[in-house]
């Protein structure tokens, strides 16, 4: 479902603004198979509602959905369930979804980011409260499309790091980087974790480390592919909503920067023969600068 989100904010028409998380439900219709994993997702197109459809077709044939048969387990589903001040009803399309008042598994993520959305001269919230809810449970795991922001801090060649350690020691980007993390999950590699002061957990934060190759260490929870990657961030994402940040290094910049919405740059003066490099920000754009004493403090978004 997130490679469905994906594909979607990447089309030049479609901004997607909000998604629900996700949420394992009971399997509608034919009961004789297994849970679903539902969301709802809040977007802007540019467009006819055709055309989204057909966008949204190609994605699900992308993505590997064979239509055998009616109510039956699919791979991948994305309905239009209402566009605002638009009817329609014909062969291809059906508008507001003539079953979006009557689903759980419809009201439930829906309620999560609309509540206040009228139909029938009803909100969804009223709509949700009279439904019958049981079986619905929220799932762990990540619904953003691109949940992690990177946060780094690089010379003018962009070099990030030498033998392991950081290229220097700045106060201001310390300092800024501790603001900006604290209270959050930090996802970092072996080797960034080998260079903490004395190798301990950054105090505050939930500490992550993707290796295919540590052992259990104390105050640092070890995943080994994005698959375990993605459930633990999942799990404790559900627990308590935290911000998610890539502290490093090189290969873990480059393994999770498509999945990465925003990046904190500290822009260091001069160099320092790096042998670690960040990878190029493509596909982001410069949203803000600010100058500080020793350092250049810049935001980047998905764009």
């Amino acid at each position: 479902m997130r490679a469905a989100l994906r594909c979607m904010a990447e089309l030049p028409t479609i901004n997607v603004e909000r998604v629900s998380a996700f949420y394992e439900t009971p399997p509608w219709g034919r009961t004789d198979q297994p849970s679903f994993l539902n969301a709802a997702a809040r977007i802007v197109f540019d467009g006819t509602p055709y055309e989204l459809l057909a966008d949204l077709q190609r994605i699900e044939q992308e993505l590997g959905r064979v239509r055998h048969e009616h109510w039956g387990a699919r791979t991948i589903d994305l309905d239009i369930l209402h566009i605002e001040g638009m009817t329609c009803t014909d062969e291809a399309l059906t508008l507001p979804h003539p079953y979006l008042t009557e689903r759980a598994f419809v009201l439930v993520p829906l309620h999560e980011i609309v509540p206040e959305l009228c139909m029938h001269e009803k909100s969804i919230a009223s709509y949700y409260d009279g439904v019958d809810r049981t079986g619905i449970v929220r799932a762990p795991e990540l619904s953003a499309p691109y949940p992690l922001t990177l946060i780094a801090a690089c010379d003018e060649e962009g070099g990030i790091g030498r033998a392991g350690q950081l290229l220097t020691d700045c106060p201001e980007d310390m300092t800024h980087f501790r603001h900006t993390t604290m209270g959050g999950i930090v996802v970092m590699g072996r080797r960034t974790m080998e260079s903490l002061p004395a190798r301990r957990p950054l105090a505050g934060r939930e500490n992550v480390v993707l290796s295919g190759t540590m052992e259990r260490v104390e105050g640092f929870r070890i995943v080994r592919d994005l698959l375990e990657l993605w459930a633990l961030l999942g799990r404790l994402i559900c627990d308590a909503e935290r911000p998610i940040f890539v502290i490093g290094g090189g290969e873990c910049y480059r393994l999770l920067l498509p999945y990465t919405r925003q990046a904190y740059i500290t822009r260091l003066p001069g160099t320092y023969g790096a042998d670690v490099f960040l990878p190029p920000l493509d596909g982001f754009a410069l949203r803000e600068s600010c100058a500080a004493e020793s350092c250049i403090f810049e935001i980047y978004e998905r764009v």
